[in-house]
């Protein structure tokens, strides 16, 4: 799960259709990345989510991590002298605790927003175990 860093800003300060340029060309970027055999498909507003069939984890981090640093230096045709970031969380199966579809999208984006809280403009991982903790740490606070 992809999410652009700080994206109403740049509605803000450059108008929608900037932004909408952006994101055609952020999904244009992802596209070029991935095999033919992977999905790639707008998740709501600014994020993005990737599914990678017979991929394991560590391969997704480092996928994740070539699309991060190509959004990271990529000059955007509707904003100039700007970085635009991504942040981005990873989940996968097998994961013993993850025995959902629902699940997998919730530590995707468990680890999203780890990688938000984290600093932004970087890459996270998450398994059912780590989801399980923070439902269990929020419960008991």
């Amino acid at each position: 799960m992809l999410d652009i860093d700080h994206f109403k800003s740049i509605n803000d300060n450059y108008g929608h259709q900037a932004g909408d340029t952006v994101l055609k060309e952020i999904a244009d970027l992802l596209l070029k990345s991935i095999r033919e055999i992977d999905t790639a498909s707008r998740y709501g507003g600014e994020e993005f989510v990737l599914i990678l069939p017979n991929t394991k984890k560590q391969d997704a981090i480092n996928l994740a991590e070539r699309i991060r640093n190509t959004i990271e230096k990529n000059s955007f045709s509707s904003i100039k002298n700007c970085v635009i970031t991504a942040s981005i969380g990873i989940s996968g199966v097998p994961d013993a605790d993850i025995d959902t579809e629902d699940k997998l999208i919730r530590c995707a984006d468990f680890a999203l927003y780890r990688a938000k809280r984290n600093g932004r403009n970087r890459t996270e991982s998450a398994g059912g175990k780590d989801l399980d903790a923070s439902s269990k740490s929020s419960i008991d606070e």
